[in-house]
Order: C-alpha cells, then sequence, then structure tokens
C-alpha cells in the first residue's frame, strides 16, 4: 500500500508430450508537504525494484527500448553443457539433450515487464517465431512459453527438466502461453502446472470454473494439468463457458487444450513484419486468486508487490526445421524479479496546490484520499483512473492519499 500524507500550513505500481487440458486441498511511501513545500520521504520497498513499462501490443517494439535485455546463445552454440536449440526427449534433470538444427525456435534476446495489471513478455529469435505448416497431411505446432514461479518457492510447481526443457531450473506453477497451429494463432491460455494426482486434476478443474488456483507441488506430465482461456465477459458465443463467481462474475473462461479449436481471449501477441520478434500480454486477473482462501476475499495469484521467476522457451515441431525434428530452446531464468508497485510523488503545483504524479505504467489505478488515518473514508479523487498525475488543491487540513486497483 502506497500512502502520501500532505500537510502545507501556509495552503494545504515440453510439448513433445501429448498435453491434456485437465487446486483445492507493504511496500510504503510516506511523503509530508510542510511549509514551503519541503518533502520528507520514508520508502520501505527493494533496492532493486523493476520500473513499471506499459506496453501497446501492436508489432511496433520501440516501447521496449527501455526494458533492460537478456541473451540466449545463437545457433550450435552449448551453454553449460545444454545445446542451444534441442531435443525434448528427456526427462530427468542429468539429461542431456541433442543438438536440433531449428532457426525458428533459436532464441536469441528476451525481455520482461509489467504494469500495474499486465504482465509482458519480449522474444527474439534468429527464425520466425509463430511458423507453423498447414496442408492437407500436415498440421504444424508452434509453442511462445513463459513459465512461471508464482510464489518464488522452489518446493511447490515442477522442475521444467519434467517437460524436456534444459537447461532446468525448479519451482514453476502457471504459463503464460500462446500457441500457434495450422498455420494460424491459435490462442493464448493460463496454464496450471500445480498438480500430481488425479484427484487433484479433478479438483483443480472445479477450481479454476471457480477462479482460484491451488499452488502446491506439481508435475509437467501425469496425470495432466489444466488451460484456460480467459474472457472479460460471461460465457456465450466468443466467450468463455464457465462463468466466474463474484468478485470476478463479470468474466468467463473455457478449458481449451492443445491443437484446436482456437480461441482467443485476454492474453494477445503481436509479431514483427519479419516474425523475429514477438511481444505478448498476459492481465494478472487470468493467473486467478488464491485457492487457500475464500473466494470473495482470495488474495489475486499475480499481484504488485510479488516476487516471481520466469523462464522464456520457444518451441516447436519439426516439419519447417532442415532436419524435420521437433525442438525446444530454454533460456536461463529471470529470478527474483519484483512486481513494483507504482512510485508516488508530490511537489509544488500552480495556484498553491500540489502536484501528485506517478508512474505512467500505473495509469488506471485510483488516487484515493482520505483526511484521516484515525476514521478513514479513502474516497476516489475523480479523473484519477485515467491519468498519472492530479493537482489537489491547498488547504488548512492533513490529506493522505494512496494509489489502489479500481
Amino acid at each position: 500500500m502506497f500512502t502520501v500524507s500532505t500537510h502545507d500550513h501556509s495552503s494545504a505500481l515440453s510439448r513433445a508430450a501429448t498435453r491434456q487440458a485437465h487446486c483445492h486441498s507493504s511496500s510504503s511511501i510516506l511523503l509530508r508537504a510542510a511549509v514551503g513545500f519541503t518533502l520528507f520521504l520514508v520508502v520501505a520497498a527493494p533496492v532493486l525494484a523493476e520500473t513499471m513499462h506499459h506496453i501497446t501490443i501492436d508489432g511496433d517494439f520501440s516501447d521496449w527500448a527501455n526494458v533492460p535485455s537478456y541473451y540466449d546463445p545463437a545457433g550450435t552454440n552449448v551453454h553449460n553443457g545444454i545445446p542451444n536449440t534441442h531435443d525434448t526427449d528427456g526427462d530427468t534433470p542429468d539429461y542431456i539433450p541433442k543438438y536440433v538444427n531449428h532457426p525458428d525456435v533459436d532464441l536469441l534476446e528476451y525481455k520482461f515487464t509489467h504494469d500495474s495489471s499486465n504482465l509482458y513478455a519480449y522474444f527474439r529469435a534468429e527464425g520466425v517465431i509463430g511458423n507453423t505448416i498447414s496442408n492437407a497431411t500436415k498440421q504444424g505446432r508452434y509453442y511462445v512459453i513463459v513459465t512461471i514461479d508464482v510464489d518464488n518457492n522452489t518446493n511447490t510447481g515442477y522442475g521444467l527438466y519434467e517437460g524436456g526443457y534444459f537447461p532446468t531450473s525448479y519451482g514453476y506453477d502457471m504459463n503464460m502461453e500462446f500457441e500457434f497451429y495450422d498455420g494460424h494463432p491459435n490462442k493464448g491460455n493460463y496454464l496450471n502446472h500445480c498438480i500430481t494426482n488425479d484427484v487433484q486434476l479433478a479438483a483443480a478443474f472445479q477450481d479454476q470454473m471457480n477462479g482460484i488456483v491451488c499452488v502446491r507441488p506439481g508435475s509437467y506430465k501425469s496425470p495432466g494439468y489444466t488451460e484456460w482461456v480467459w474472457y472479460d465477459s460471461p460465457s456465450g458465443p466468443g466467450s468463455g463457458t464457465n462463468n466466474l463467481p463474484p468478485p470476478d462474475d463479470y468474466a468467463s473462461i473455457r478449458f481449451v487444450r492443445d491443437k484446436g479449436p482456437s480461441y482467443q481471449g485476454i492474453i494477445r501477441i503481436a509479431l514483427s513484419p519479419d516474425g523475429h520478434q514477438a511481444e505478448m500480454v498476459a492481465p494478472f486477473r487470468g493467473f486467478m486468486r488464491d485457492a487457500t482462501q475464500p473466494h470473495t476475499a482470495a488474495n489475486p495469484i499475480i499481484s504488485l508487490g510479488k516476487t516471481i521467476n520466469i523462464s522464456f522457451s520457444l518451441e516447436a515441431s519439426g516439419e519447417l526445421a532442415p532436419g524435420n525434428d521437433w525442438a525446444s530452446n530454454t533460456a536461463e531464468p529471470i529470478r527474483g524479479y519484483y512486481l513494483s508497485p507504482p512510485t508516488l510523488q508530490i511537489a509544488r503545483g500552480d495556484s498553491g496546490g500540489v502536484l501528485l504524479s506517478w508512474d505512467p505504467g500505473a495509469v488506471g489505478m485510483q488516487l484515493q484520499r482520505t483526511f484521516s488515518l484515525e476514521n478513514l473514508d479513502w474516497q476516489e479523487v475523480p479523473g484519477s483512473g485515467t491519468t498519472n498525475q492530479v493537482t489537489w488543491p491547498g488547504g488548512a487540513s492533513n490529506t493522505y492519499f494512496r494509489l489502489a486497483q479500481p
């Protein structure tokens, strides 16, 4: 929670195996503007907080310019003993995959960022992202995958090696991913890997129909996992098949499997004209809520203030590869990514007021105010939900501000 106090006395943030679509069981900133608008700032937040960025998913990659890059070796390079693009046949942590020549999954550069309500991922490849064959006898498959350790805990989720992804790392609970199939974009979906037996699988379907996920130890292949497309509309044609309960009753989901049919929800992707770059967005809400709490009060699985670990992979069938072999390429994970809340700042405004401003990536959050911290009465500052700055008129009383999700 971010709270600002202003007081002016003068004027006062491997699919190589068949996949199935199948869990019960603050940072704060305090500002005070005293006489002459001298600012006293107390911050309790991680030293290395990631900066918010709002990304428009439109195939124009200029808004990624200030997001830090991570790089993966190209071509036939071996990194930490693992060939860059490789087979997905092994499922033990000590398996050394063989090199597969598949330029379309040769990941070269990747980036990750967030704003107040979305996760964003960027991929750059040697070949063409999403490149799949489509003819009378063959239907190609291509996957753009971001696998996430949502609780920063290696004791939950699964190890990447289980899916044939190397180099392996551990603790991955959920995915945001996009599938291309049979020559077209097929689906953008969320995925729950926190399942180890048939009872948990059945329970997971029920949980997801209620908008919740149980984060627990999981598995990649057996007995399966749940995949869903989230829609910001009730069930119906072109939408989901399962309405969610309050407070998410405006939304619906549809369980999906790989290889069609095609469904498009809130996860979206855009490619560069040459196909070498991709950008993807996955809104926080599609990851659902924590199953350990009553749904109406359950915390979101992904939200500002949390720390996550992220793995990037590209994977595709081999019809268009030189050797016709299935292959994947998994990069080194981004560890300890902090979903930093926005920074709220205050400065002298015009006509004796104060100017409150916050990160552009937090447009959509509401600035709220109360005149007392003992008798809280948070009220939205009109018009704050569509901007990142507001001028507040001076006054004789203390006024406290915070940013909140609507």
